[in-house]
């Protein structure tokens, strides 16, 4: 699946690509409306649009949490670990985008992973 060249959210990808190893699927979501602003996936069996739409609701449910124990904090970052992937969720500075990017897990290594996304969500 491509992505929209010369775009902030293009920009984005393109730079989290060229720089993370084992990337399998980047994503960059508008927050207030939930809709992917673009998408890329290394995979042709990995829909990033599904795959956005559910850890939309995720992050909901986090929030949801927050509220519920009447935390005074924000989400920055999420990470799921599981056998084969690391998928990373973290918001933008203005809470208006959400970056989420899906990795081997073989070849990622986290805190390089936020990194490199904190560099190119910068614009956004």
């Amino acid at each position: 699946m491509g992505y929209s060249k010369g775009t902030l959210a293009g920009d984005f990808i393109e730079g989290v690509l060229s720089e993370l190893n084992g990337a399998i699927a980047i994503s960059v979501v508008e927050n207030t409306a939930e809709l992917s602003m673009d998408t890329y996936s290394v995979r042709d069996t990995f829909d990033p649009d599904v795959a956005c739409a559910n850890i939309i609701e995720v992050v909901k449910a986090q929030q949801q949490t927050i509220k519920a124990l009447q935390l005074n904090e924000t989400i920055k970052d999420l990470f799921i670990t599981m056998d084969t992937q690391v998928h990373f969720v973290t918001m933008s500075k203005n809470g208006k985008a959400l970056f989420y990017v899906v990795a081997d897990s073989q070849g990622a290594n986290l805190s390089i992973m936020r990194s490199i996304i904190r560099k190119y969500a910068k614009g956004i």
